[in-house]
């Protein structure tokens, strides 16, 4: 007669193998069950900005294109103010279910968060998805004006003292922009902060005001019209469509190459089957025709992992942060 088996002790080899799978598929089920339910329910992408204008067209058509890849609608949601901080605030305390989205801009999350002591978020409350486009800075100047290159402006301001200049605020890149080239010429160049680029470039080009610096976008076609008069790009090589206009890099300001990008984040802790969901169907509308017609010649689209753009973020905070220490322009 055979005898009974004995039972395993528990913390025997194969109890203790038994279990370890058990809990490795326990904790495997909430990311798969995650990727294959979402999205359920239409998704908010809250935008920095005001309606209407240039990134406004463009994050509604990567919400349209997202809306075609995921089945659900995503909804664009105004929340201006702050240099970006209201919305940034409202998706950093939201849910990491993937349902609330940030339009994320590249000033929201690397200067403002040395530039403003009480800046009501911080980095770690962001999980970064992708870039969505890279762009150059620029300077132009009304037609007349008696400077044709950067090396002519930078001797023109120092013979007259210096040279006022607008940007679209206190803080913004094209300010910095202005202020890195200040330090490493020793050239004084007077800051007139506006609310926006296009009342600047208004300004410029009615004699009112001698400068824009900032992202040609808005002066792109006063410039193709013989209006305004770019001197420099911040761009690495000269634009295919703007071939005239030469770079920083031409003049022999290397250190000023630069360009900013916009992209999309999620609140941290948003599962990582989530993220790679939004990640794909995010960088597949970037290719579509619909997002690719509302953008501008000075706009490249530039995709990547969530990983690169993590490192992006930190790369560039790093870059800029002595800049804005070093000329005092802490709040």
């Amino acid at each position: 007669m055979e005898s009974a088996a004995k039972p395993e002790k528990i913390g025997s080899p194969r109890i203790q193998a038994w279990f370890m799978s058990l809990c490795a598929i326990a904790f495997s089920v909430p990311g798969a069950l995650a990727q294959e339910s979402y999205p359920s329910k239409p998704i908010r992408m809250v935008f920095p900005y005001a309606a209407g204008g240039e990134a406004d067209a463009f994050a509604r058509a990567i919400a349209d294109e997202v809306r075609e890849r995921l089945g659900q609608p995503m909804i664009v949601e105004s929340r201006p103010g702050a240099n970006t901080a209201i919305a940034a605030e409202i998706v950093a305390r939201a849910p990491n279910d993937g349902y609330t989205l940030l339009y994320l801009a590249w000033s929201t999350i690397t200067t403002n968060l040395i530039m403003y002591k009480n800046i009501p978020y911080k980095l770690e409350d962001f999980q970064p998805i992708t870039t969505f486009y890279r762009a150059p800075l620029g300077i132009a100047v009304r037609k007349d004006f008696p400077a044709s290159n950067l090396r002519e402006l930078i001797e023109y301001a120092r013979k007259r003292g210096s040279v006022e200049y607008g940007t679209s605020g206190a803080g913004s890149s094209g300010n910095l922009m202005l202020a890195r080239l200040s330090r490493k010429t020793g050239v004084k160049f007077e800051h007139v902060p506006y609310k926006g680029d296009a009342p600047v470039v208004q300004d410029v080009m009615g004699g009112h005001l001698p400068m824009f610096a900032g992202a040609l976008n808005t002066a792109a076609q006063h410039i193709r019209a013989g209006n305004l008069k770019a001197l420099a790009t911040s761009s690495g090589e000269r634009l295919k469509a703007y071939p005239d206009i030469p770079t920083f890099r031409d003049s022999g300001f290397e250190e000023q190459v630069f360009t900013y990008w916009h992209g999309m984040a999620a609140p941290a802790g948003t599962p990582r089957a989530i993220v790679d969901r939004l990640n794909s169907a995010v960088v597949a509308a970037t290719e579509s025709k619909r997002v690719r017609g509302v953008m501008t010649p000075f706009q490249t689209v530039s995709t990547m992992s969530p990983e690169a753009f993590s490192e992006l973020i930190r790369s560039d905070i790093a870059i800029w942060g002595p800049v804005i220490r070093e000329m005092n322009m802490i709040q």
